[in-house]
């Protein structure tokens, strides 16, 4: 692998990775309730990834895995993974628990960084707070542009469960930039655009599982499973196993209704709907919904209109862009009065401008 940027900073001398290892431990970890052993002291069920279901990353990434298994040649061998983007802004990192593939981001950093933005100390805390994951790490020597975990502890802490503790090794790094990646400059610092990594592709609506049809049905009135067989599931893949659905419902003669869902790829039941911001005097009819969805996939943008009547004299006008695997709004327009005088959606008044 190599690495599209580099932010190394000075080696931790064994001392002070100590020291940050405590103050990270003792003071990051010290606000979580104090953990209830089960009734039978259960141990958490923290299970290794198939090495086979784990793809390459889009840009790049930190894995780790069981210390005495190798993820060339075992099945199962890798235990923590973590993408990120080539200006190494961090999205979710996972592990498996059970069945459960809890979304965990970074939080907190102790000790001197090496490369791509890592630390010897890393707090992870899932979205809903019940878990908790530190990351102790030793380095090896810089010897090229991937980055070697030589050693390390990985802990898992779950309120109701004795934590759990494992000895990993692993490896951060980044793939070499995309073919069709343009530079936006001629100077020799050039920015690149990397916006072709938010890839469309066609959901097979077997993929869709019961559970997500069950809480669109919640969401938004339809005949969802009729519907999605009708006009299909599109995709748009934000991370190596991350993507949003476009997942959408006829609703009324001119306006179709769209939700959005953000699946983890590899478990389409683990999902979240995502939801779109309000403007102050202009409700929603639904935090979920968004009607005549069109895409611009250079600046991950989507589009929206709806039109009160068929003449096209009144409705709203609204933008939102992906940013961190949720939307949000740039620009909104709306035209209430129904007064005759059609124009196009996007020259409606402004109402607000991000």
């Amino acid at each position: 692998m190599t690495s599209a940027r580099d932010t190394r900073g000075r080696r931790t001398a064994p001392v002070a990775r100590w020291l940050a290892t405590a103050l990270v431990a003792s003071a990051l970890v010290a606000p979580v309730p104090p953990a209830v052993a089960a009734e039978d002291g259960a141990s958490l069920d923290v299970r290794l990834f198939k090495t086979s279901d784990i793809a390459p990353p889009s840009a790049c990434s930190l894995r780790l895995w069981q210390a005495n298994r190798d993820p060339y040649e075992d099945r199962f061998a890798h235990v923590f993974l973590e993408d990120f983007g080539f200006d190494f802004t961090r999205s979710t990192a996972r592990i498996r628990i059970g069945e459960e593939v809890p979304r965990l981001r970074r939080i907190a950093v102790g000790g001197e960084p090496t490369g791509y933005d890592l630390y010897p100390v890393q707090l992870y805390r899932s979205d809903d707070g019940d878990t908790r994951v530190i990351l102790d790490l030793t380095f090896a020597p810089e010897e090229g542009e991937a980055i070697e975990v030589d050693a390390g502890k990985l802990t898992v802490i779950r309120q109701g469960y004795v934590p759990f503790r494992m000895s990993v090794k692993g490896g951060a790094g980044c793939m070499t930039s995309p073919a069709n990646a343009s530079a936006t400059d001629g100077g020799n610092d050039g920015e690149i655009d990397f916006s072709n990594l938010f890839e469309k592709y066609d959901v097979r609506i077997a993929d869709v599982p019961d559970t997500l049809i069950s809480a669109l049905n919640s969401t938004y009135e339809c005949d969802w499973r009729a519907s999605l067989e009708r006009i299909g599931v599109t995709g748009y893949q934000t991370s190596e196993e991350g993507a949003i659905w476009e997942l959408g419902c006829s609703a009324g003669m001119h306006n179709a209704a769209y939700v959005y869902a953000h699946v983890n790829i590899y478990a389409p039941g683990d999902f979240g709907f995502l939801t779109f911001q309000n403007v102050k005097g202009h409700p929603r009819m639904s935090a979920n919904v968004l009607f005549n969805p069109v895409w611009d996939l250079a600046t991950r943008t989507v589009s929206s209109f709806t039109v009160d009547r068929g003449l096209g004299d009144c409705g709203t006008f609204e933008r939102h862009r992906v940013v961190d695997a949720a939307f949000e709004m740039i620009e909104y327009r709306a035209k209430p009065d129904c007064d005759g005088n059609a124009v196009e959606p996007e020259q409606y008044p402004l109402i607000y401008r991000r």
